[in-house]
Protein backbone atom coordinates (compact mmCIF):
# COMPACT_ATOMS: atom_id res chain seq x y z
CA UNK A 1 0.00 0.00 0.00
CA UNK A 2 2.84 1.94 0.68
CA UNK A 3 4.39 1.97 -2.76
CA UNK A 4 1.05 1.86 -4.43
CA UNK A 5 -0.39 4.38 -2.87
CA UNK A 6 1.80 6.84 -1.18
CA UNK A 7 1.07 6.15 2.28
CA UNK A 8 -0.64 3.36 4.77
CA UNK A 9 -4.29 3.52 5.76
CA UNK A 10 -5.45 4.96 9.09
CA UNK A 11 -5.57 1.85 10.38
CA UNK A 12 -2.66 0.31 9.60
CA UNK A 13 -1.25 0.37 13.27
CA UNK A 14 -4.67 -1.17 15.14
CA UNK A 15 -3.86 -3.70 12.38
CA UNK A 16 -0.26 -4.29 13.17
CA UNK A 17 -1.74 -4.81 16.84
CA UNK A 18 -4.74 -6.75 16.11
CA UNK A 19 -3.04 -9.29 13.06
CA UNK A 20 -0.96 -11.16 15.19
CA UNK A 21 -3.46 -12.34 18.04
CA UNK A 22 -5.83 -13.89 14.52
CA UNK A 23 -2.50 -15.57 13.83
CA UNK A 24 -1.85 -17.33 16.36
CA UNK A 25 -4.85 -18.19 17.64
CA UNK A 26 -5.11 -20.03 13.66
CA UNK A 27 -1.90 -21.24 14.16
CA UNK A 28 -2.67 -23.26 17.21
CA UNK A 29 -5.64 -24.16 15.89
CA UNK A 30 -3.99 -25.51 12.69
CA UNK A 31 -1.64 -27.68 15.30
CA UNK A 32 -4.18 -29.13 17.27
CA UNK A 33 -4.45 -32.99 17.15
CA UNK A 34 -6.00 -36.00 19.05
CA UNK A 35 -3.51 -37.85 21.52
CA UNK A 36 -4.63 -40.84 22.87
CA UNK A 37 -7.82 -39.98 24.68
CA UNK A 38 -6.60 -36.01 24.69
CA UNK A 39 -5.55 -33.56 22.50
CA UNK A 40 -2.46 -31.41 22.09
CA UNK A 41 -0.13 -29.51 19.99
CA UNK A 42 1.66 -31.05 17.16
CA UNK A 43 4.83 -28.87 17.82
CA UNK A 44 5.55 -30.11 20.80
CA UNK A 45 5.87 -33.95 19.93
CA UNK A 46 9.93 -34.67 19.55
CA UNK A 47 9.44 -36.05 16.00
CA UNK A 48 7.68 -32.53 15.07
CA UNK A 49 7.09 -31.82 12.03
CA UNK A 50 6.55 -35.47 10.81
CA UNK A 51 2.81 -36.08 10.47
CA UNK A 52 0.83 -38.08 12.84
CA UNK A 53 -1.66 -40.30 11.40
CA UNK A 54 -4.72 -38.29 11.17
CA UNK A 55 -7.47 -39.04 13.49
CA UNK A 56 -11.00 -36.72 14.30
CA UNK A 57 -12.98 -36.67 17.31
CA UNK A 58 -15.47 -34.52 19.28
CA UNK A 59 -12.77 -33.51 21.49
CA UNK A 60 -10.55 -32.11 18.88
CA UNK A 61 -14.05 -30.13 18.01
CA UNK A 62 -14.53 -29.39 21.69
CA UNK A 63 -10.61 -27.58 21.46
CA UNK A 64 -10.85 -25.90 18.98
CA UNK A 65 -13.58 -23.86 20.13
CA UNK A 66 -11.73 -21.06 22.54
CA UNK A 67 -9.35 -20.26 19.68
CA UNK A 68 -12.01 -19.60 16.79
CA UNK A 69 -13.75 -17.27 19.55
CA UNK A 70 -10.36 -15.38 20.02
CA UNK A 71 -10.10 -14.72 16.09
CA UNK A 72 -13.87 -14.27 16.36
CA UNK A 73 -13.97 -11.74 18.97
CA UNK A 74 -10.76 -9.50 17.69
CA UNK A 75 -13.32 -9.74 14.07
CA UNK A 76 -16.08 -8.53 15.78
CA UNK A 77 -14.65 -6.00 18.45
CA UNK A 78 -12.08 -4.14 16.85
CA UNK A 79 -12.79 -4.13 13.13
CA UNK A 80 -14.85 -1.49 11.80
CA UNK A 81 -17.32 -2.80 9.46
CA UNK A 82 -19.15 -1.07 6.99
CA UNK A 83 -22.11 -2.68 5.71
CA UNK A 84 -24.04 -1.51 2.45
CA UNK A 85 -26.71 0.95 2.82
CA UNK A 86 -25.53 2.28 5.77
Amino acid sequence: MLLRDGAYTLRWLGNLKLSPIIYASAGLLLNLEVRGRGIGFAFTRADWPRPEVTRSSWVLVVAAVPLVLVAAWVLVAYVGWRLPGR
